[in-house]
Order: C-alpha cells, then sequence, then structure tokens
C-alpha cells in the first residue's frame, strides 16, 4: 500500500489528481469515463454524471492503492467456485456490505 497515494486521494479528489492515482491501465478507462460524463454534464446542464464517474474512480483508485480491490476479486472466485460446486454461502447480504463500505468512504450507497 502506498500511503503517499492514499494521503494524496483522501486529500485532493480533483479529476486531475484522481487519474494520476490510477494504475496506468485504469487511465484510458477514466479518460473514456471521465470525457462522456462531461459531454453528458454539458448537454443536460446537469454535473450528476460528472461527479459520479469521479466518485466511482476515486473509490477504484483507493481500492487497488490499499490491495482491497484484488482481496474483492479474490473472495469473489472462490465465493463463485463455492456456488459452482453447489455450495450456498451463509454470509450477509452484499447489499448490507456495500452500503457500510460506502458510508465508511462518506459516499452514497450503490442503487
Amino acid at each position: 500500500m502506498s500511503v503517499h497515494v492514499v494521503e494524496s486521494l483522501m486529500a485532493d479528489r480533483s479529476p486531475r489528481n484522481i487519474r494520476a492515482c490510477l494504475p496506468g491501465d485504469d487511465r484510458t478507462r477514466f479518460d473514456t469515463d471521465f470525457q462522456r460524463a462531461m459531454a453528458q454534464a454539458s448537454d443536460e446542464l446537469d454535473l450528476t454524471p460528472v461527479n459520479d464517474v469521479l466518485a466511482h474512480w476515486w473509490h477504484i483508485a483507493l481500492m487497488k492503492t490499499t490491495g482491497e480491490y484484488e482481496a474483492v476479486l479474490t473472495r469473489a472466485a472462490a465465493i463463485q467456485e463455492a456456488a459452482d460446486r453447489g455450495e450456498t454461502g451463509s454470509g450477509r447480504p452484499w447489499r448490507e456490505i456495500l452500503a457500510e463500505r460506502a458510508a465508511e468512504l462518506g459516499q452514497e450507497p450503490p442503487r
């Protein structure tokens, strides 16, 4: 985990900083999403699409920096493998977990 990147993300949620904190392979996807949101915002005179894209990519940058992203993928693969074997899980509902995580990050829970 890069403490510097986490501190940077916490202090500066600008598009430029979010992009700089993303791994190189994610920057192209960020650029595409951000440009699409800016065009939509311009057409609709509403910044909501831009704010939504920035919140999403800020969260992705933070998760990738802390290793949480890879941990989620690993856990999801294990859950899928168990489901493929016919095993049922007894964990908490995903919506509950996502809402809790969103609250920790000061974000709105997913819809």
